[in-house]
Order: structure tokens, then C-alpha cells, then sequence
């Protein structure tokens, strides 16, 4: 099962490994569509990437849904849904 913690330290990870380097306190409010972090591919690796670590489904919607695009909200609504 997912936990806060554990998705947090995914994306995070995710994101250094694309060269964006955040603390822990900022990760949770960091907009990683409009700091221009990921592309739309990059969006959709990190979903397949979350659903196949965790074994948890992410719907398309969470994804439409701009508010989403912050960490901290991307991780609740996945959290939701689990």
C-alpha cells in the first residue's frame, strides 16, 4: 500500500533524476507543469511509473485536473482514489 511518505520520495526521486533538485519542505508545493519540469511525456512516465511501483491505478482525470500538476495535491488524489 501507498503511503504519503513513500509517494513523496518517489516523485521526488523522479524529479532529481531529471535534474530538479528540491527540499522536502518544498516538494509538496512545487508546480512541476508550470516551472516547465516536465513535458507531457514526462507527466505520463511519472504516472506508469507511480502505478507500477505502487500497483495503483491513476486515472486519466487526475491528470486533466491542473491543480494536480503540484505535487502535494497530485499526491492526495492519488492517495483518494487507491
Amino acid at each position: 500500500m501507498a503511503s504519503r511518505e513513500s509517494l513523496l520520495d518517489y516523485i521526488q526521486q523522479f524529479l532529481e533524476e531529471r535534474g530538479v533538485l528540491l527540499s522536502s519542505s518544498s516538494l509538496e508545493s512545487y508546480n512541476f507543469v508550470t516551472e516547465g519540469a516536465l513535458d507531457s511525456f514526462e507527466i505520463l512516465t511519472l504516472t506508469m511509473g507511480i502505478e507500477a511501483h505502487f500497483s495503483i491505478e491513476v486515472s486519466p482525470e487526475l491528470l486533466l485536473d491542473e491543480k494536480n500538476a503540484i505535487v502535494g495535491n497530485l499526491v492526495s488524489a492519488v492517495l483518494d482514489k487507491a
